[in-house]
């Protein structure tokens, strides 16, 4: 069994469901971009009171395809229904009420039961993305933040929980690439690598990645910040956003005072 048994599948069991006035294919196998590793997104347009039924139809048809070993509901601006099969094929199912299709456009999604039209009612393509000084700013404050939490961690010897402070680091610096990647539907972070240049990829997988000691989560702390800290500045000069200053000199001060570290990013 493969992804395409899936999507065949939920179209045939959702043919002659009115319930369901459209059903369409999003992420990868709607962008045409699916690999043999990617999971099926479909997008079904069903009114509020209909739902439950549909997903109950869908857990049955999807089960007799192949055992189902997760099923998992969720209410996330719609009803979404993340699933697994035994051999770890993965499939979303994720239901708006008519008029709710969100930030869709033909390049986007891929019909596979539209009885309303509402794929000819999509634009084309979306709209390019362009950096977000809203969120460059919580970024920028949240990796200060963390960083300012350092001696508070090391102090109490919880080393363990600086390594996932690292991580946090880590994904803001994520975070500040992405926001000039302008691809408007740039899908999962499990295909990173086909989103960001090689060359940050490789400055992301240089940076060392410490065990649970003083020392190595201090080396990391700051590895991550020579990196993160002069990107962010140029970014927020770029876009108009007021750098926190006395933010940044407190929690240099307080890392030089506390733990004798030269905080030089």
């Amino acid at each position: 069994m493969n992804q395409q048994d899936i999507i065949a599948a939920a179209k045939t069991a959702l043919a002659d469901d009115e319930a369901v006035r459209g059903l369409f294919l999003s992420g990868s196998f709607g962008r045409g971009s699916d690999d043999e590793w990617s999971d099926v997104d479909l997008l079904a347009v069903v009114g509020k009171d209909d739902q439950r039924g549909v997903a109950d139809r869908w857990h049955k048809a999807l089960s007799a395809l192949a055992p189902v070993v997760y099923w998992n509901e969720l209410e996330r601006g719609g009803f979404l229904i993340n699933a697994v099969t035994e051999d770890w094929l993965r499939c979303d199912l994720y239901m708006v009420e008519p008029g709710h299709i969100g930030q869709r456009a033909k390049n986007t999604v891929a019909p596979l039961i539209d009885r309303d039209g509402i794929y000819d009612g999509l634009p084309a393509t979306l709209p390019l993305k362009t950096p977000n000084p809203h969120a460059l700013r919580c970024q920028i404050n949240e990796f200060i933040r963390i960083l300012g939490l350092t001696p508070v961690a090391m102090g109490r010897g919880e080393y363990l929980t600086a390594v996932m402070g690292n991580g946090l680091l880590r994904g803001l610096l994520v975070d500040l690439f992405m926001q000039d990647v302008s691809d408007p539907d740039t899908g999962g972070i499990l295909h990173m690598s086909k989103l960001l240049p090689a060359e940050q990829i490789k400055i992301m997988s240089d940076l060392p990645f410490p065990n649970a000691t003083a020392d190595a989560v201090m080396d990391a702390h700051l590895a991550v910040a020579r990196v993160f800290m002069p990107r962010a500045r140029a970014m927020a000069e770029r876009l108009g956003v007021e750098w926190p200053e006395a933010f940044e000199a407190a929690t240099r001060r307080v890392l030089e005072e506390k733990l004798g570290v030269k905080a030089d990013w």
